[in-house]
């Protein structure tokens, strides 16, 4: 049977494409009108062209369908909310009801660890409250999950909700590209001691978690996180990735609340000036990457059999090479 992928043509959804087909899968997945999937098309994807606002696009996607991998969302933490919450809130439930009436047997709804918040400021784990944060990303990701939570108790939808943490590797421009870019350049500052943990996960890996929970048995009304619950703080990421670069890794540091004070600041000034573009400095990105924010893991490993693969070492290496190119 053939497996749908929405955000097939992004980064996560594109790397879980690429083992599909290695595995011999039959992929289908959905793509916006003018999003340039030509890699894909080439390697024998079937393309359908829509959008999650559109409900008819959505039936003739899932027609034939056995599996539904849903990573598509509105990401980043500026813009409309109401837009937010058309891609991440009302767009997966329209989704998930066109996928039942078409008989699909599987459905995984990929969602963030940042519906648990943006810096929780110590451990958690899938039964720590969701809470969100101030942006309307982690907001709609959680009423996103919310909506088809209550999917599952009212119409035993088979759906299982997946939380990756903090995605890294090959093709990735918004974090790691950036990331190594400004350490390269020099300007890559520490954001507080940068001995916080964060919750990082190659992109390899994120994909077997996906994988592995669109056919475990058990894991249907679940949700699991999936970060490397290796220890790794912020100054061994940037220093590694210094490191694989070959260049000398961050020195300053900014004081985390300052970091915070100043990127609320820019924000305010944001709206106040109607900026269609995010500011460059934002309290999501600074909590993100400054927070205190490590998961723990013992659901996925023990229910789904997953086990994180590519340590930091590795993730890095691999994800510079493709820096490099």
């Amino acid at each position: 049977m053939t497996v749908l992928v929405t955000g097939g043509g992004g980064f996560l959804g594109g790397h879980l494409v690429d083992v599909l087909l290695e595995r011999g899968e039959a992929v289908r997945i959905l793509a916006r009108p003018d999003e340039d999937v030509t890699r894909l098309i080439q390697a024998g994807v079937e393309v359908c062209r829509g959008d999650l606002a559109n409900r008819a696009s959505l039936e003739a996607a899932v027609d034939g369908i056995d599996r539904v991998l849903h990573c598509a969302a509105r990401t980043g933490p500026w813009g409309d909310e109401i837009e937010y919450r058309k891609a991440n809130v009302f767009g997966p439930r329209t989704l998930l009801e066109v996928a039942m009436t078409a008989g699909v047997r599987r459905f995984v709804h990929v969602s963030s660890i940042t519906v648990h918040g943006v810096d929780i400021d110590g451990s958690a784990d899938e039964i720590t409250p969701l809470r969100g944060g101030s942006d309307p990303y982690s907001k709609t990701k959680v009423a996103g999950e919310y909506a088809l939570q209550q999917m599952i108790e009212d119409m035993n939808a088979p759906v299982t909700i997946v939380r990756p943490g903090l995605i890294y590797g090959p093709r990735d421009t918004n974090s790691f590209g950036r990331f190594a870019r400004l350490i390269e350049q020099g300007k890559m500052p520490i954001i507080g001691s940068g001995h916080n943990h964060l919750p990082l996960i190659y992109v390899k890996d994120v994909v077997q978690g996906i994988l592995l929970a669109s056919e475990v048995g058990q894991a249907i009304g679940r949700a699991y996180l999936l970060v490397n619950d290796e220890p790794v703080t912020q100054l061994d990421y940037f220093t590694a990735i210094a490191k694989e670069l070959g260049v000398a890794p961050p020195r300053l540091h900014i004081p985390y609340h300052l970091a915070l004070t100043l990127g609320a600041s820019a924000e305010l000034l944001g709206h106040l000036a109607h900026m269609q573009q995010p500011p460059p400095l934002m309290r999501f990105g600074l909590q993100q990457i400054g927070g205190e924010n490590r998961f723990i893991i013992s659901r996925a490993r023990t229910e789904l059999g997953f086990s994180p693969q590519v340590n930091l070492t590795e993730g890095v290496r691999q994800s510079v090479a493709w820096y490099r190119m």
